[in-house]
């Protein structure tokens, strides 16, 4: 946590693995803050220094007030078993893990006779097939409405700290089937939620069980998460870096946190 000009800052894993150092990158991030938000199950493999610490994500505060079934939003349309929202931008892809996705949904949709829709364009290794349909990248609305229309959702990431299109899926009452080595949105998979997979050994009894089993995910996301409760855990963190924190503080949660900082007068 770093102060300055009256304002507080948490370090946040969000991307990838950050802060592990990678590339040429050699700021030690850690160094810069009194403590730490991380989405890690072995949070040691990741974070170097005993600073404070605690499990809490960006997607954590995701809105289930904002985010609902029953959005006015939410048009009528196509329908569709398994949604999984790739990308167009190779780098984005890896993140998504497209070539495993094209390993398991053409062999779901085989399988279990299923209708896939995938967000992004056809490649070479991911052709069109029977029972997959493609669609180019959706704005924000658009996409969540295929999502809240879909039985599942299909994430086979492993390189995502913060998956907020899992949340979302759960805040639409909508399951999910997840990779079980994913970085973070690990801790919001289980038997109310949806289910794990590995590979394309398992992706056709994973999605199988997700669609069949009595699932509740809107309900268990909003008793263990949203705004108001990952912000109280959030407010426990700092406070245990500064036990004089109010509890009517702002809290900012910015990317750009130098917009956040006033200008100082001459």
């Amino acid at each position: 946590m770093l102060r300055r000009d009256g304002y507080r800052f948490v370090g946040m894993s969000s991307y990838q693995t950050f802060p592990l150092s990678e590339n040429a990158d050699t700021l030690d991030y850690e160094a810069l803050c009194e403590a730490w938000c991380h989405c890690f199950r072995i949070p040691g493999n990741f974070l170097k220094s005993a600073i404070p610490r605690a499990l809490i994500s960006i997607s954590d505060f995701t809105d289930h007030h904002r985010i609902s079934p029953l959005a006015t939003w939410l048009a009528d349309g196509e329908r569709f078993d398994v949604v999984y929202v790739g990308a167009e931008d190779k780098w984005k892809r890896g993140t998504k893990n497209w070539s495993l996705a094209a390993q398991c949904i053409p062999l779901v949709c085989r399988h279990l006779g299923l209708r896939a829709l995938v967000i992004g364009s056809p490649t070479e290794d991911f052709p069109q097939s029977s029972g997959v349909s493609f669609h180019s990248p959706l704005p924000w609305e658009g996409l969540l409405s295929q999502v809240a229309k879909a039985r599942s959702l299909f994430i086979p990431n492993v390189m995502d700290a913060s998956p907020r299109v899992l949340t979302e899926a759960l805040c639409l009452d909508v399951p999910v089937v997840v990779n079980r080595n994913i970085l973070g949105g690990w801790k919001y998979v289980n038997r109310f939620t949806g289910t794990f997979f590995e590979d394309e050994h398992d992706v056709v009894p994973a999605v199988r069980a997700c669609l069949h089993q009595a699932v509740e995910p809107r309900k268990w996301f909003c008793a263990n998460f949203g705004p108001y409760l990952a912000g109280r855990r959030l407010l426990r963190l700092l406070r245990s870096v500064d036990g004089q924190i109010s509890e009517r503080s702002h809290v900012w949660l910015s990317e750009e946190f130098e917009e956040l900082i006033p200008e100082q007068s001459d």
